[in-house]
Parts: C-alpha cells; structure tokens; sequence
C-alpha cells in the first residue's frame, strides 16, 4: 500500500526562549519497519515548513497514497503564560486530506497516546496506534493490504458506530534495526537545535501512553547494545559529516554500567563527538561523569524535583537527591540545565522558597522555571483538578490545561518573574 508518513511537529523552542528541532526520531524508526517492497512510501517533515497544508496537498497529488500516518509529538507547548496548543493545525492536516484524497488516516506519536480517543475523535482521523506503533504500523499495513482484519493490531484505536474500541499495545521496540535518518533533511537539523537525536536506552514506559506510571529505577527497559549505538554515531559522522548529537536516553546516568561502556566506546573510537543527555536523581558517581565529559558531553538536562505531578513537599524532599547529581557535575565541570515546576499539589510560599534558594545555590548553565503544572490523564494533579472542579473530566485535558495550587496562585508568577529578572539565564515558562 502506497503509504505517506507525516511528521506534524513544527515547535521549535526548548524552555521556550532556545531555538531546538527535535528530529522526528519516532517516524526514522517506523520507516525503517516498513516493508517498502510491498508498501512504497514517502516521508514528508513539516518542520522547516513554510506552509504546511500546502505541502501535504503537493506530496499527496504527487504520490497518491492509500495510507497516511501522523506522527504528532505535542500537544501543546506545556507553557501556562503562553500556551499553544498544536492539535488543530494537525486537525487542519486532516481536513485537507479529507478534501483532496481517499486515503485512510492513520495517527499516532506521544501526545497521541495520552489521549487516543479523545485525539482520535478531535482529529477526525480514521484510526490510530497507542504507544510504541512501529512494527503495529507495518502489522497495518500488511493487514489493510491483504484485507484481513486488523482489529487486533497492537495499539490500535477505531470508533464502531457509536463505541471506540482498542487493542492493548505492545511494547516491541528493540532499536536493532538502524532508524531511516537518510529520509530526513538531516544536515538542516544538526543546525538547529542539540544535536541530531540517537536513542541510546528508553524505559518502557516511555513507549507507552501518559497512562502508565513511569518507571525510572533502571528495570524494564528497552537498552540499544553500545556497539549498536556507536554503527549509528558512526554513520551519522561518514555520511553527514555529523559530530554533534544528542542521546536520547530516559536517563543516561541509570544502568550506569552501560552509560560507562558507552562512554569508553566512544573514546577509543576517536570520535571527537560533542553531545549532549538527560540525567536524572539516582546512582551517578564521578566516574560516569569523567566518562561523559571525555567522550564529549558538553551539557546536561537535569529534570528537576522528581515527579512533578508529586506534591510540592515530596518536591522539596526530592532536592537533595538533585542536589547530589549538581554536585557531581560542578566537579568534573560539566555544565547543567535544570527545570523546576511551581505551583502543584501543596506549593506554598515556604516550599517556593526553597526551590527558588536550591537553584540559586547550585547555579546552573540555564535554568527553566514552569509556572503551573500541566495536568495529564491519571496523575495525582489531575485527581486534584476533578476535585477542586478546574476540570469535569479527564477528556477535557486534550487542551492545554494548568493546575496552580490556590496558595500561591494569585502572587506565583511576578514572584518568579522578579526572581527570573536578576537572572539573565532564567526562564519563565
């Protein structure tokens, strides 16, 4: 089946002041499962669109495909002081297939998988994959192609009649076979933003959608064999002529043995690559990041007090956990960026504070300050919302929807913006 893969995301700004293009990771892995003997297909990003409908109704006329797939990264910019919210763009996407083709509508992608049925039936799209969707998405094909059933498929989500029904996913990815970066415009993103993305190890949980909890403690993870991840650095510098990516990694620091042989991999292999990856609170010691700053890490993204959607308490206990992976990193002299989120479950003026001195103490490369939290399906926050009536059902947070705790609400923002002022290096968000 002649098949049209989309990459929707357009967002280009990361702690929404720096100018970052996430490469479409997800899609150059669903490519790389596809048949293309059996099912041609073309791969169209919209990042460096100009004019993203007219793009599409020009490679739909051209191509003529059976099937197209939405892959769509965000649903909105998570900024409660400037929010965006990038679905009905992608619902514009859909209307215009509608008006120039018969081919069946496919979506998928993370913010997808928060919501699937409310997304499913606010894009208007025919059906769509929950989760980890690259061999499900092939399954499709092949099904659709033969006219078998296809009811069953992995992650897939349809409406009958007035029902919607869905198959449970399955978490299948296993990274050995390479991501198809050969059908991006991957020069043009090694301009824009961290680095070109390789995954090195995500949790599983990852894969799945907003309404499994994540699990970060090193168990049940999907990790790319180092030799794996080094034929991929290693081709991205050959054809490209890259050396600046960025690890995409659940966190790099935990399986820390596998970081470590990463590291010296990458250091017997003369590459001379600068990147960049998350850490998170847990098992870090200077070795690992001796390692890091050897091999060419150059910044990490520290992921803040824990949970967010935990209380503000738990927050605060969470610092000084943080507080050890800042240390680590002031010693070997690696640079950090650091997000903080104001306003959950409990924020007074006493743990506002403390987050505010624990970030002026550990002085970070750049630091992002979230103002609210936004609320996602089966969270802690979003339990508080039903209850506290900011919200009458969890189907209403397919829109941008922000939860500020009422004893900081009314003084939360100029509090953080006059702290942010003497800070050039601080963001509010």
């Amino acid at each position: 089946m002649r098949t049209l893969l989309v990459a929707t995301n357009r967002a280009e700004r990361y702690m929404d002041r720096m100018v970052v293009r996430p490469l479409p990771i997800g899609l150059a892995y669903l490519a790389a499962s596809i048949d293309e003997r059996r099912h041609p297909f073309e791969v169209l990003d919209l990042m460096f669109s100009r004019n993203a409908l007219a793009d599409v109704e020009a490679a739909v006329r051209q191509f003529r495909p059976e099937v197209v797939g939405l892959s769509i990264r965000n649903l909105d910019n998570q900024s409660a002081l400037n929010p965006q919210w990038h679905l009905p763009a992608v619902r514009e996407i859909v209307r215009r297939l509608r008006s120039i083709s018969s081919a069946r509508i496919v979506c998928g992608g993370p913010a997808f998988s928060i919501l699937p049925a409310e997304c499913l039936g606010y894009l208007e799209a025919d059906l769509g994959l929950v989760g980890d969707a690259a061999a499900s998405f092939a399954a499709l094909l092949d099904r659709l192609d033969s006219g078998a059933d296809f009811s069953d498929v992995p992650g897939l989500i349809c409406r009958e009649a007035d029902r919607v029904m869905q198959s449970p996913p399955e978490l299948s990815a296993d990274f050995r076979k390479q991501p198809r970066l050969d059908l991006l415009d991957i020069r043009r993103y090694h301009k824009a933003g961290f680095g070109v993305g390789v995954v090195t190890k995500l949790a599983q949980s990852y894969y799945a959608s907003a309404n499994t909890p994540d699990r970060f403690d090193g168990h049940d993870w999907r990790i790319r064999p180092v030799d794996d991840v080094l034929e991929e650095v290693r081709g991205l510098t050959a054809t490209y002529g890259i050396r600046k990516v960025f690890f995409i990694d659940s966190g790099f620091n935990i399986q820390p043995e596998h970081a470590k042989a990463l590291c010296r991999a990458l250091i017997s292999s003369s590459q001379r690559l600068r990147w960049n990856s998350y850490l998170r609170s847990g098992e870090c010691d200077d070795e690992l990041v001796e390692l890091m700053k050897r091999s060419g890490c150059s910044l990490v993204l520290l992921t803040g007090t824990g949970n967010e959607y935990s209380s503000a308490q738990e927050q605060v206990a969470a610092l000084d956990g943080l507080r050890n992976l800042t240390s680590v990193c002031h010693r070997a002299g690696l640079p950090f960026a650091l997000t903080i989120a104001f306003g959950g479950i409990g924020e007074d003026e006493a743990t506002v504070e403390q987050k505010l001195a624990f970030l002026r103490q550990v002085e970070p490369r750049f630091a992002a300050l979230r103002v609210g939290i936004r609320v996602l399906p089966n969270t802690p926050t979003a339990r508080a919302a039903l209850e506290e009536k900011l919200i009458s059902s969890e189907s209403e947070l397919i829109t941008p929807t922000f939860y500020t705790a009422d004893g900081v609400k009314t003084w939360l923002a100029e509090r953080l913006r006059a702290e942010a002022a003497g800070q050039p290096r601080w963001n509010l968000s």
